[in-house]
């Protein structure tokens, strides 16, 4: 199991009994000193600094405590903001007609592309790319997405 996915495991269940939703999980960094970075948001509201400072907390003593972070690392604690990331095309659901970055595999190589996210289904997502073609992209090739913001 990835680190990322032990962490998750470890900290989903504290984060909703906050009245948080784990958006998302990033690790950077050497095996000895990583950058943990956690996404958190609310349907009800935007995250403000306090709400990532009452998760950082608990976080916090949750990693400390486990055996499985056997490195030195930083925390941080985000809203996932306008231009966010999507970690999984579930989260995608309420972004249809949004445009959106999304890279992913295809005959063992990566690729791209830029479009307007026209629907989301629980094995596939598509989008229509600026020579108005239909990308078909399932799920098991799908790697990330991030939101673009047209303000």
């Amino acid at each position: 199991m990835k680190i990322e996915e032990k962490i998750k495991e470890a900290i989903a269940k504290d984060i909703n009994n906050l009245g948080y939703i784990l958006w998302g999980i990033e690790l950077s960094g050497k095996s000895n000193s990583k950058h943990i970075r956690i996404y958190i948001d609310n349907n009800n509201a935007s995250i403000t600094l306090g709400d990532c400072e009452k998760v950082n907390l608990c976080i916090d003593d949750v990693l400390e405590n486990s055996d499985f972070v056997t490195f030195n690392y930083s925390l941080e604690i985000s809203s996932p903001g306008l231009e966010r990331t999507f970690f999984n095309i579930q989260q995608l659901k309420n972004f249809e007609d949004q445009i959106i970055l999304v890279k992913y595999e295809e005959d063992s190589r990566k690729d791209s592309v830029l479009g307007k996210l026209l629907l989301v289904s629980d094995n596939h997502i598509e989008v229509m790319n600026n020579k108005m073609e239909s990308i078909r992209i399932n799920q098991n090739n799908y790697i990330t997405s991030k939101l673009i913001y047209k303000g």
